[in-house]
């Protein structure tokens, strides 16, 4: 359980050194990607953004702006910060967001949520929506592909067809049996009807 649980902080600190490292070159806006480098395991990876996310960057691409233009009146610099999710005093690189997801957490009254679970909540629902294993490891960063499967339903998709295949069998076999049996039930009443020369 110990385990777990640092395992669950190695990977929030993963996450959101992602997050903060992230900058403005690293979003592809035109073809919709964010490209994510410095990874855990050291492999650069693509990410393509969804309406939600492209909306939220081009969102605070506009802040970015705007607080430029803001810092220039107040005579400081009039550069943006390169860093898409700049701390608000310094400009400079994020380095934490943990006391951020708190309270945005506690702001939406959400009880015993961890940052580490939306990664969760967001592998589940794309392996709900059908993505397969590969799929997820190349979005999520895992390297061992066994991370991935706990959040594919090919496994249980599959065993879920075995099973219904003997259900469907067994009803194909109650319908052949039913019908053989009509077609028999038919032959013996022509029969008899010939053997007492009804028409």
């Amino acid at each position: 359980m110990a385990q777990a649980g640092c395992a669950d902080r190695a990977t929030n600190r993963h996450a959101t050194r992602e997050i903060c490292n992230l900058q403005w070159f690293d979003l592809n806006f035109d073809r919709g990607l964010i490209h994510v480098r410095n990874t855990k395991n050291g492999k650069d990876r693509t990410i393509p953004m969804n309406a939600t996310v492209r909306q939220l960057l081009e969102t605070q691409k506009v802040l970015r702006v705007r607080k430029a233009q803001e810092n220039a009146e107040k005579g400081k610099s009039k550069v943006p910060s390169p860093f898409v999710f700049p701390s608000p005093r310094t400009e400079e690189r994020l380095v934490e967001i943990k006391y951020t997801f708190v309270r945005a957490v506690k702001q939406a009254k959400i009880t015993d949520l961890r940052f580490h679970d939306l990664r969760h909540t967001a592998a589940t629902r794309m392996g709900d929506a059908g993505a397969d294993a590969f799929t997820l490891a190349a979005i999520f960063g895992w390297s061992d592909i066994r991370m991935a499967m706990r959040y594919t339903h090919a496994m249980e998709d599959a065993k879920r067809r075995a099973v219904e295949a003997i259900a469907v069998g067994a009803i194909r076999a109650t319908r052949e049996n039913a019908a053989t049996q009509i077609s028999r039930d038919r032959s013996v009443t022509n029969e008899k009807r010939r053997a007492l020369g009804s028409p």
